[in-house]
């Protein structure tokens, strides 16, 4: 957080609203590059963003009449998405390790999340949320 004095009483209202928007412009400018503009349009972009793009490992319930506690070791992608009315809807995709191999289930995890957040991977590589690793 970062704190700056326009000194607003001194130099009037109007002056100290303009100096302040171009200091804050600047501050932005240094400490987003390229995506300080984009900040700004999107006020709720930073919201939107996920903490993390790496697959959960969950505990999926498969019961069975022999076994009825059992659970299946599973990894999942989770993201959100907006439809055209601004509805909130929630996709994941389930990958069983068991059935795929570990790798071959993370692999497959990783790829739908890295195409849910294809638009907003550059923002997050620069944020450090992002590893740039590349899958095939």
């Amino acid at each position: 957080m970062l704190h700056r004095s326009v000194g607003f009483v001194r130099i009037g209202d109007k002056k100290a609203l303009k100096k302040a928007i171009k200091l804050r412009n600047e501050l932005g400018k240094e400490m987003w590059g390229k995506f300080w503009r984009r900040l700004l349009k999107d006020p709720y972009l930073m919201t939107r963003l996920p903490h993390s793009l790496e697959p959960r490992i969950i505990f999926k319930p498969r019961p069975t009449k022999n076994e009825p506690d059992r659970k299946d070791e599973c990894y999942i992608a989770a993201w959100r998405n907006y439809d055209e009315d601004g509805k909130l809807i929630y996709k994941s995709v389930v990958c069983s390790i068991k059935k795929h191999g570990r790798l071959g289930a993370y692999t497959k995890t990783k790829k739908a999340l890295l195409e849910a957040n294809k638009e907003n991977l550059e923002i997050l590589e620069f944020m450090g949320r992002l590893n740039s690793i590349a899958l095939k």
